[in-house]
């Protein structure tokens, strides 16, 4: 029997629930919905590209940007593909998004726009095992970086059975996500959190809230802060209840009276 793990829940959902709307962004003629099936397929895509791009189980990938449905996907595909996710403050400077990015030995970093992507580039030098940078979807990805969609192709080649396995391999004691602090007591520390920790939590956060599929929430708090990901990410992959993606900080009172 399968390992219960986040990724495997997400799979779940994209049978029993596959026409049901799981995340929404917002367009200029409204809100625009995804269903499990489509996020499934998208997930899986990008797990088999971080497998044709080198990752190997175990290895860590960083991601830096406000919260996108990039930013879950390439969350949860790492995780699939048997890697290690870490979320960087979209606040940091240069300087602290390189020392997470050194520290976890990231192989991978996800960057959400330009500026973000002048941070890493500014202290490229300093990061000896970032192999590659992938931007999210509509930012430009200059030389030596890869677009969100040329990302999602690099695994056309990968077969699914492959990523399969890699899914079967992984048990309740590997490791699942770093979460760094913010370290303002001293270099950010990252915390070691399991696949059993992650879905054990996520449940217990369902029985907490009472949430059901019929719920739906903003995500708006930093993505890589725990709390915000267990709402964003695990309870919803575990309820198969709905997310809707704020357009931005500034954007919030608006987004949560339309949502």
């Amino acid at each position: 029997m399968p390992t219960d793990t986040i990724p495997a829940r997400l799979l779940h959902h994209a049978h029993a629930l596959a026409t049901s709307p799981a995340w929404y962004t917002r367009a200029p003629d409204g809100w625009r919905a995804r269903t499990w099936a489509d996020v499934a397929t998208e997930v899986r895509c990008a797990a088999r590209a971080m497998m044709a791009l080198g990752l190997n189980p175990g290895d860590p990938v960083s991601i830096l940007g406000f919260n996108r449905p990039e930013w879950v996907c390439f969350h949860v595909a790492a995780m699939m593909a048997g890697g290690v996710p870490a979320g960087i403050y979209t606040t940091g400077s240069a300087t602290e998004v390189a020392y997470v990015i050194r520290h976890s030995a990231s192989r991978l970093v996800l960057v959400e726009n330009a500026a973000q992507l002048a941070k890493v580039q500014s202290e490229r030098a300093t990061l000896p095992d970032l192999q590659h940078i992938v931007m999210m979807g509509g930012a430009d990805a200059p030389e030596g970086t890869l677009s969100w969609t040329a990302f999602l192709a690099a695994g056309n080649d990968v077969p699914e059975p492959a990523l399969d396995a890699r899914l079967a391999a992984l048990r309740d004691d590997d490791l699942a996500t770093l979460i760094y602090t913010s370290g303002t007591t001293g270099p950010p520390k990252g915390v070691m959190l399991s696949h059993r920790n992650l879905a054990w939590t996520a449940a217990s956060a369902q029985k907490l809230v009472s949430l059901t599929p019929a719920d739906f929430m903003l995500s708006y708090l930093p993505l890589s802060h725990i709390a915000e990901q267990m709402f964003t990410i695990h309870a919803p992959m575990t309820v198969g209840c709905a997310v809707y993606f704020a357009e931005s900080i500034e954007k919030v009172p608006d987004n949560l009276k339309e949502v």
